[in-house]
């Protein structure tokens, strides 16, 4: 009876032991299909058409001057006298405007350059209240310095309507609603200027593909119509990694942070990137990228210019494999009508812009979760139910029983394996 007894809980593990072994691989390769699932396809994007109560996101607006050679010129005759060198023209043009090259800064060995690079920024280039007047937004009038604030970009000190960066603040300051209706500015600009129009979490960097970049020159008219997408993110999102939902919210900065962008954004990632390039390759970076008193890094003199211009290529080619996310918050912005630019000689004295929305946008695009971490486990559970009739409440059974008899298990054990020694000794000497 014993021996029968013996028999059938005998062929009864090796019946589990086989199925195990054959169920196994399957039940792996289903598990890791989940799992992948899980961790690729958590986030879905949806078309929402209700939008009675949307608040749309008015873009941010950044101006910044551009090269003017007269004014250089007048400005050089006033500070170093009319019979200055011209090649300080050149130097001074290429400091004050500085867009990546200096190729004036190799005859630094020769002439004496200035070597306040902020100083002469700050004379040449055109502050707030010189270059923009007369802003108005929604027909009312408002102090042009009150809202276009200083914001440090790759082309220098610009100036930015509606910017998170500039403002330091992560809420939005100009939406539109059904109360407001779509938004519209209008200013004036007294200078040769270049025009971004982009979502308020990013900056304009050079080699900016999808921003609205537009160049107005001085006397002339620009008009640009726009329609905005917003992203809307569900709560939930946030629970995700940034991973699974493949974007980062301003808060959630890289850690090779430079420290000159408050938020995080594609944008401003890109130029911290190319500043850590600067600094690894010339151990500095340019004059409009170092701020005192903010991020402290090694500001280039006119030595460290000349090595960055000649790493340029290379910097270009490097920041493109930047490992920086899209933002989490980013509407987009598409241009319905663009004013034609004028070939024609201007005679006004300033410049006339205006940027509007064509409409209160009637759809948006909703990131929600798919799959949570709940969803995971449910799944997992059932596979496991499946494939070995088990749950959780049969484990945590399993190890009170274990921990019940875990003496007559031990003593089990340790009779098992003193009697296969000792059986393996008789056989050792019978031999």
């Amino acid at each position: 009876m014993h021996f029968s007894r013996f028999n059938g809980f005998l062929l009864k593990m090796i019946l589990y032991l086989v199925t195990f072994y054959h169920t196994l691989p399957f039940f792996a390769s289903v598990s890791m299909s989940l799992l992948n699932s899980y961790l690729s396809s958590s986030v879905s994007f949806n078309l929402d058409t209700i939008y009675l109560n949307w608040n749309s996101t008015f873009p941010a607006i950044t101006v910044c001057e551009i090269y003017n050679a007269e004014r250089i010129w007048d400005l050089s005759d006033s500070n170093f006298g009319v019979e200055h060198d011209m090649h300080m023209d050149d130097f001074i043009s290429e400091i004050v405007f500085y867009r990546g090259v200096c190729s004036s800064c190799e005859d630094c060995s020769k002439m004496r350059c200035p070597a306040n690079f902020t100083v002469l920024v700050d004379v040449f280039r055109s502050k707030c209240h010189q270059l923009l007047l007369n802003c108005t937004y929604l027909n009312e009038l408002f102090d042009c310095c009150d809202q276009f604030l200083p914001l440090p970009t790759e082309y220098g000190l610009c100036y930015s309507f509606n910017s998170h960066q500039a403002r330091k603040v992560s809420h939005v300051q100009f939406t539109n609603n059904r109360m407001t209706g779509p938004g519209h500015l209008n200013f004036q600009a007294a200078a040769d200027i270049q025009l971004y129009v982009h979502a308020p979490i990013d900056v304009p960097y050079q080699f900016s593909e999808g921003m609205i970049r537009e160049t107005v020159l001085l006397g002339h008219y620009k008009e640009l119509i726009l329609n905005v997408i917003e992203v809307h993110n569900d709560e939930s999102v946030q629970d995700l990694s940034m991973e699974q939902r493949r974007c980062r919210y301003g808060n959630e900065h890289v850690p090779e942070r430079q420290g000159i962008y408050e938020f995080y954004s594609y944008s401003g990632c890109v130029v911290e990137c190319t500043v850590l390039l600067q600094l690894d390759n010339c151990n500095c970076t340019s004059h409009f990228m170092a701020t005192p008193g903010q991020n402290y890094l090694p500001v280039c003199d006119y030595r460290g210019l000349i090595c960055l211009t000649r790493i340029r290529d290379k910097i270009m080619t490097e920041r493109k494999s930047c490992e920086c996310m899209s933002s989490c918050e980013e509407p987009e912005y598409n241009i319905i009508y663009n004013s034609a630019d004028e070939d024609d000689e201007a005679s006004d004295d300033v410049s006339q812009i205006r940027v509007a929305l064509v409409e209160l946008p009637t759809q948006r695009y909703v990131r929600r979760v798919t799959k949570t971490i709940l969803d995971f486990l449910i799944s997992l559970g059932g596979l496991v139910g499946l494939f070995f009739n088990t749950s959780a409440l049969r484990i945590v059974e399993a190890v009170v029983i274990c921990l019940r008899y875990r003496k007559t298990m031990v003593n089990w054990v340790r009779r098992f394996f003193l009697g296969t020694v000792k059986y393996l000794q008789i056989l050792d000497q019978s031999r």
